[in-house]
């Protein structure tokens, strides 16, 4: 993936977690969780099991995107970078192949 690229998937990713109706439904769902494990029997240990992976599931997902923001910040800067430095074209390529 191309930096470009890392930059576009971290600034979608931070629009879809700034998004009202994702941050509901992502809120929704952890509350719908934490009442099924509630009231779940304690004996029922595979429904209890299947809620906690659920539950880390719902984290793992956002975790992905906020990895999706922070690599894209990453590249930003990375590009940001390389447009500050003035460099020749040959010279740059030097650089980048690390002569």
């Amino acid at each position: 993936m191309t930096d470009q690229q890392s930059v576009m998937q971290g600034t979608n990713s931070a629009q879809l977690l700034d998004n009202p109706v994702y941050q509901d439904a992502m809120r929704r769902m952890r509350d719908e969780v934490v009442h099924e494990w509630k009231t779940c029997p304690i004996r029922d240990k595979e429904g209890q099991l299947l809620l906690l992976q659920l539950a880390k599931l719902t984290d793992k997902f956002e975790g992905i995107l906020r990895g999706y923001i922070e690599n894209g910040k990453l590249a930003q800067r990375k590009i940001d970078l390389e447009n500050l430095r003035d460099e020749s074209k040959p010279k740059k390529l030097l650089r980048r192949v690390g002569l």
